[in-house]
């Protein structure tokens, strides 16, 4: 008989954000601030720290931050949220000045799927925004179906409020996801997500003793190995009765049409009553799918 290890896939929910927010420091001294003049992105911070033996006080005149009065080894931190150049200066120190220059963050897309994983001929939504918050922006979905050599645009979709938008798709295979948004000459992709699918796997038990296994899915399994497994109820664990390779291909019923339905019909000596199920694991299910199995019936 051949032995079949059946291995559990690890699927990932990947939500692809901006790069976290950076923190600049500067210090405080006689002299003034040191750096005097410092560059940050939007979102960024900036950290003042006392490193004088006197109080000092961070103020800036042309945005809404004014420090407490700083004892010596105390900070003070602010977050710059829109670009510009803003002047700080210390009242204690002679109005001491500094700079602080915020450039615009960079144009960023993010990207989140709900579910996680599929089962065959079910469907996943795409979400995802622009950082820029801009509503009524036209941003592609490209995809690479698992075999493909390259992705091509499939859907376009419009921004809503916070720049959010939403898709549903159906993957057939595992499919690679990416959303492109243009800014004039520039065009911002977002990291690849992947979607899994797991294939319809059934098993019924057509007489005593006789079963068959069909496993539906966009490619043809035939050749492929599935398990037949039954549960022993002391152990509450699942046992290998029996491995059967999938022989026959037919077109899929609905409300799967256009699928392709890969079965086998078997015979197995079970006594009657028993929890039975059919697997096929991942390595059978590789590479476009992930492993799956069917409901439990009773033999």
């Amino acid at each position: 008989m051949m032995k079949v290890l059946l291995v559990a896939g690890a699927v990932v929910l990947i939500v692809v954000a901006p790069a976290p927010a950076k923190t600049v420091t500067v210090d405080i001294s006689k002299l003034g601030f040191v750096p005097s003049a410092v560059t940050v992105q939007a979102g960024d911070s900036v950290t003042w720290t006392n490193k004088d033996t006197a109080n000092h006080q961070v103020v800036c005149t042309t945005c809404p931050f004014t420090s407490a009065v700083l004892a010596p080894g105390q900070t003070a931190s602010f977050t710059f949220s829109k670009a510009g150049k803003f002047t700080t200066v210390d009242p204690l120190n002679k109005n001491k000045k500094g700079t602080v220059t915020v450039t615009a963050a960079p144009t960023t897309v993010s990207v989140a799927a709900n579910p996680r994983v599929i089962t065959y001929g079910t469907t996943m939504t795409l979400t995802g925004a622009i950082s820029t918050g801009q509503a009524n922006q036209k941003v592609d979905l490209l995809a690479q179906t698992c075999g493909e050599s390259a992705a091509k645009v499939i859907a376009t979709v419009t921004t809503t409020s916070n720049g959010s938008f939403t898709y549903q798709t159906q993957p057939m295979l595992a499919t690679s996801y990416q959303f492109r948004y243009k800014t004039g000459a520039t065009a911002v992709t977002s990291p690849a997500l992947s979607a899994t699918v797991r294939p319809v796997v059934t098993l019924t038990r057509v007489a005593r003793n006789k079963f068959t296994v069909q496993v539906v899915a966009a490619q043809s399994f035939v050749g492929k190995a599935v398990v037949f497994q039954r549960y022993i109820q002391l152990r509450r664990k699942w046992t290998t009765v029996k491995t059967v390779f999938l022989g026959t291909k037919a077109p899929a019923p609905a409300p799967l049409a256009g699928s392709t339905a890969s079965s086998a019909t078997f015979k197995v000596r079970l006594r009657s009553g028993l929890k039975v199920h059919a697997v096929l694991p991942p390595q059978q299910a590789a590479p476009c799918y992930l492993a799956a199995k069917s409901g439990t019936i009773r033999s």
